[in-house]
């Protein structure tokens, strides 16, 4: 199950997973992510969507119960949908605050607990279940009119070892990835707009350039396969070097 896969990097997640053999849910509050099934590299048989905005109270139930539907059983969870805005901290409002922590906290809390409930009352149990939190290099690193939003961020990489230690009991591998700046339409969009200036950012990195959700992707394919079952309670940072500064 994939969430925020409509467009950009969730997408770029589905469409990774099912490339290996996986067959997929895709979750967004974004009617696209219905046109997503059947598309190149999504095919029908193997990929499913559902409509849902996250930040409500019953999402995790409710996307649970259309995996029960579609999936019959879950072995992979990617909290990948997110919300931000930038925005200086004396004009953040109490509604987006608790928007920001409902998409980009609460949710993936209460997907994974509602995953962890989904394996641990199957007849025959997943053998290598796996959650993976997308958080942010802003969870590492201070940038100016992203207070409310590396909060977040912050709490997902917290929670991401407290679930790994928790999980172990029944087998669930938990880490998270922390990326840096992510080549997707809303990153163009804030460059349209000024508000991330390419020049000016990358400045701060090694490899001068944003990375490519399908790189992000493969970063998830490993963490989800055999060859990373010695892999848990981590925070992948991949930033071109941000954080080595």
């Amino acid at each position: 199950m994939v969430t925020g896969a409509a467009n950009g990097l969730g997408l770029a997640i589905a469409r990774r997973l099912c490339a290996g053999g996986a067959r997929v849910l895709l979750v967004d509050s974004d009617k696209t992510v219905l046109s997503r099934v059947g598309e190149k590299d999504l095919p029908g048989a193997r990929t499913f969507a559902v409509v849902k905005d996250l930040s409500e109270p019953d999402a995790a139930s409710f996307v649970f119960d259309e995996v029960s539907k579609t999936l019959g059983l879950a072995d992979i969870l990617i909290n990948n949908a997110a919300w931000s805005f930038h925005k200086p901290m004396l004009e953040v409002t109490v509604a987006e605050f608790d928007r920001l922590v409902g998409v980009n906290q609460r949710a993936p809390f209460f997907l994974a607990q509602q995953f962890l409930r989904h394996i641990s009352q199957a007849a025959v149990r997943p053998r290598d279940p796996v959650i993976i939190n997308i958080a942010s290099v802003n969870a590492l690193v201070g940038n100016p009119g992203l207070a409310p939003y590396a909060g977040t961020k912050g709490a997902l990489v917290a929670m991401t070892r407290a679930m790994a230690v928790e999980m172990q009991e029944f087998k669930v591998r938990v880490n998270s990835i922390s990326p840096a700046a992510v080549e997707t339409f809303v990153t163009k969009n804030l460059i349209a707009s000024g508000v991330i200036v390419p020049s000016k950012l990358l400045e701060n990195y090694l490899v001068k350039r944003f990375a490519s959700c399908e790189e992000i992707a493969e970063l998830i394919a490993y963490l989800c396969s055999e060859a990373a079952t010695f892999v848990n309670g981590a925070n992948w940072v991949i930033d071109g070097g941000y954080v080595a500064q």
